[in-house]
């Protein structure tokens, strides 16, 4: 990252990329009523930043002038790629955003890959074997989402877990605090046992009735028996 540089006030349009601005957890409704307020009341004070004209920081400011007709300070930044521009927005948040402990593990995650690769091509450069794509994540990277998190490693195996199989409203509650990540990934779990021994119990009746010679559905044959 090279040191940014400002430009005067503007009202041109500039660029919004889905996947960064996706790294900017969205605010409340009162978050946002409240800083339209302060926007109205006192002007765009902070700038909004930018990379090859790409905003990376202010993507709720900018909103709040293009509806308002409201001009704006720009700053440049320079990244050497969009995995450094990612790390740069992710770490930004944290130092500035009171996150809960899901959204800052979310956030981390995001980086997960870039960590991933740097163990790689650290190990290389050390003449260790690399590490194939089908072999689970370097321990390194993990390690690294957590400490750039703030939690521990086993938070971030529980957030993943909440990922891939809760709904959206409980990952909403998440965000919100409402929840703790352990209640929800322990409600997981609870679940997940017990529909895997009514599978087994099912399991165990249909097993006795081919050894009895009733017929079953034919489907469920060929799966028991296999």
């Amino acid at each position: 990252v090279s040191q940014s540089r400002y430009s005067p006030k503007i009202m041109r349009q500039l660029n919004i990329n889905p996947e960064l601005q996706r790294l900017i957890p969205p605010l409340t409704q009162e978050e946002f009523s409240q800083l339209t307020a302060n926007v109205l009341a006192e002007g765009i004070r902070d700038p909004i930043i930018t990379w090859n004209g790409t905003i990376v920081d202010g993507h709720n400011r900018y909103q709040i002038a293009q509806e308002h007709g409201l001009e704006y300070d720009t700053s440049k930044m320079y990244f050497k790629s969009l995995d450094e521009c990612k790390e740069w927005m992710i770490l930004n948040q944290f130092g500035r955003r009171n996150l809960s402990n899901y959204q800052r593990s979310l956030l981390a995650l995001e980086l997960e890959q870039v960590f991933k690769q740097r163990a790689k091509e650290k190990q290389k450069e050390s003449g260790g074997a690399v590490i194939q794509k089908s072999e689970e994540p370097p321990i390194v990277a993990i390690k690294e989402v957590a400490k750039v998190a703030n939690v521990s490693h086993d938070t971030i195996a529980k957030v993943k877990v909440i990922e891939a199989k809760a709904n959206d409203e409980i990952k909403e509650q998440l965000r919100s605090g409402e929840v703790s990540i352990n209640k929800i990934y322990q409600t997981i779990v609870k679940e997940e046992k017990k529909a895997n021994a009514e599978i087994t119990q099912r399991d165990k009746i249909l097993i006795q009735k081919l050894k009895n010679g009733e017929t079953i559905v034919r489907s469920e044959e060929r799966r028991v028996r296999k």
